[in-house]
């Protein structure tokens, strides 16, 4: 590894660590030699991902996407990059051999954030999913060796259903914002007016909405489990305990009544010794499941419409 590119690869691990305290938790579970590939490619979405949220005064957010994602596949080619980040994640992507499609497809959810606000339909919104969660899973699974198609469907589940959750505990703030991730027809289903929600309204009615959109979440989450199984090491112990976070989401959304427009509710010491304490119980019995059948690797459920309506 040259010099400038082991100081760009920790410039990019600084910032990840002093910016993004998500970076922090779940690199620990990153083997060492991995973490710094991770962090490159953290940075670089992330930098990605503020352009779209926080633009910058006189600059059109989608011509600044539009820069980035020129300099980042520049880099992947093995072209010169304006960025430390770009450079550190180029270098990733050549030396690992990974493919820019993912890539592509968080910078088309990116410059979707800039335009768009409203959801129609829950397939419209499982396909904005498709774009700014689930190729983060598959990164994370070519960063271990993993290039399974079966493998990638679960990893889908789990990180589309962590998404949809985090939209649902973030209602209050997405609205304040302009923004309504609930679709367009289960608002109309329940009753539940937007330009209500967008003032910060509460009702029975959304309630049950959020109860709703919440099972949807979960479902996913329960239907990506096989992921846990079909993995192992310290892979295995990072999808369990995503997935667990996800779940404990869901569980802390039913118990506060689905209420909120008075916050997102947040997760205790109680809840976050839940989510290590179940994340490695799902390991020991995905453990115990493969030892029980070393010749024949449990096959992954295929997916199930979530949505049950």
């Amino acid at each position: 590894m040259s010099t400038a590119l082991e100081q760009d690869l920790r410039a990019c691990a600084r910032l990840a660590r002093t910016h993004y305290e998500n970076f922090a938790v779940g690199s620990l579970l990153m083997p060492r030699k991995l973490r710094l590939s991770l962090a490159a490619i953290y940075a670089t979405v992330r930098i990605a991902d503020d352009l779209a949220d926080e633009p910058v005064s006189g600059v059109e957010p989608r011509l600044a996407l539009a820069e980035w994602q020129r300099g980042l596949e520049a880099a992947a080619a093995g072209r010169p990059a304006p960025h430390f980040a770009q450079r550190a994640c180029g270098a990733v992507i050549r030396e690992l051999g990974l493919p820019l499609d993912p890539f592509r497809a968080l910078f088309r959810a990116f410059r979707r954030d800039t335009v768009q606000q409203r959801y129609e339909t829950w397939d419209e919104l499982l396909g904005y999913c498709r774009d700014s969660a689930n190729p983060v899973g598959r990164l994370v699974l070519l960063l271990f060796g993993v290039n399974d198609p079966q493998l990638f469907q679960a990893s889908d589940q789990i990180c589309t259903g962590l998404q949809l959750v985090n939209h649902w505990q973030d209602v209050a703030d997405d609205a304040r914002r302009g923004l309504i991730y609930l679709p367009a027809e289960d608002l109309a289903r329940f009753a539940v007016d937007p330009e209500g929600l967008l003032r910060g309204e509460d009702s029975p009615a959304l309630r049950a909405l959020l109860a709703f959109e919440t099972a949807r979440a979960r479902a996913l989450l329960e239907q990506g489990g096989g992921l846990i199984t079909a993995t192992h090491g310290r892979l295995r112990l990072q999808v369990a305990l995503f997935r667990r976070a996800g779940l404990v989401a869901c569980d802390a959304l039913a118990s506060a009544k689905y209420a909120v427009q008075a916050g997102a509710p947040r997760l205790g010491a109680r809840q976050r010794l839940r989510i290590v304490f179940a994340g490695v119980h799902d390991v020991v019995r995905a453990h115990r499941v493969r030892a029980e059948v070393p010749a024949a690797p449990r096959e992954l459920a295929r997916p199930e419409a979530p949505h049950g309506a």
